[in-house]
């Protein structure tokens, strides 16, 4: 971290910004480091940077851009957090993604923000990562799009997802509302999540250790999917493994989905629920099971002050004043 502060330290001065203490967008391109300002400073970093760069945001709102480079974008976080001093890093508008399909060498990867409108994906998305970010609804632009391999680790997908034809996606530790892969050849695959909404959209899926919630309809899991260790309430009535194997796998009754959780809590399962609803891996079932607990909290470093003197001193110095912060 001392070798972080000091090259920062240096980049800052050297550039002589002027004095910020928020909305900091820092490009990370082939070592060297530019530092952009204010709500439209992603949008400037992207504009600079290649396919492969880092881009981090600090906490803050910041307004949406396309994406359209095979870049890493880290933000602070998903949720505030008073206790931790921890604030949001916010993507404020929809946004489209589309990557080149002639990029073979790096991939997208975005951690760490919150976005609460509409992202598009158009053209060809391949081996895309997005970890520990809050959306509210992800689709695409036409059946011709294509989603391979895409990575959702300990997120939060509000409203929907939807993936088009030929496609794949793996979800792992996440909450997922209304996954939608009824499409030709579009399969999903989920392990210790926590499943929201209709299940009349999901195909040919896999379903390891999930809990399946549904509110409104008593429609069952078609029998092109394989779920095993699962826990599944629908509360209208039903039975959501009516149509397929059900030997692992649990309907609730409404008493026991509502003694499942802890009070004011992100749907961790208390104790008793603990012992009780056991994965094919021994853990609890849900998301905080597994070998990748859900966690929303990030681990890279950063950038949360720099504020730079208007002026040098008389013996020809320049104050720096930078704040990073990590977790621990």
């Amino acid at each position: 971290m001392k070798k972080l502060f000091s090259l920062l330290s240096m980049l800052c001065m050297s550039m002589g910004m002027f004095a910020q203490s928020s909305l900091l967008a820092t490009l990370s391109h082939e070592g060297n480091i530019t530092i952009f300002h204010g709500a439209t400073s992603l949008k400037e970093a992207l504009a600079a940077a290649d396919h492969g760069d880092i881009i981090t945001l600090a906490s803050g709102r910041y307004n949406a851009v396309d994406i359209n480079k095979a870049i890493t974008l880290r933000g602070a976080g998903m949720e505030d957090d008073s206790i931790s001093n921890s604030f949001t890093t916010q993507i404020v508008g929809g946004f489209t993604i589309q990557i080149p399909d002639s990029i073979k060498n790096h991939h997208l990867s975005i951690e760490g923000i919150y976005n609460g409108n509409t992202i598009t994906i158009r053209g060809t998305l391949n081996n895309a990562m997005l970890q520990k970010s809050r959306f509210y609804r992800i689709g695409y632009y036409s059946y011709i799009n294509t989603v391979k391999s895409l990575s959702v680790i300990h997120c939060r997908i509000t409203d929907y997802i939807q993936i088009p034809q030929n496609s794949s996606a793996t979800f792992i530790n996440s909450y997922v509302g209304a996954p939608n892969c009824n499409q030709t050849n579009a399969t999903m695959e989920f392990t210790n999540c926590y499943i929201e909404g209709d299940y009349d959209h999901i195909y040919r899926s896999k379903l390891t250790n999930c809990i399946l919630h549904n509110a409104s309809y008593a429609n069952a899991l078609s029998n092109t999917n394989m779920p095993t260790y699962c826990v599944a309430f629908i509360r209208n009535g039903g039975n959501a493994f009516a149509n397929v194997t059900a030997m692992t796998n649990t309907v609730l009754s409404k008493a026991d989905y509502d003694a499942m959780f802890k009070a004011n809590t992100f749907f961790e399962l208390t104790d008793e629920a603990k012992a009780k609803y056991v994965g094919s891996d021994g853990t609890e079932i849900g998301l905080y099971g597994g070998n990748l607990p859900y966690s929303w909290r990030i681990l890279s470093p950063e950038i949360t002050k720099c504020n730079v003197a208007a002026k040098t001193t008389a013996d020809g110095k320049l104050s720096v004043d930078i704040e990073v912060k990590a977790a621990e």
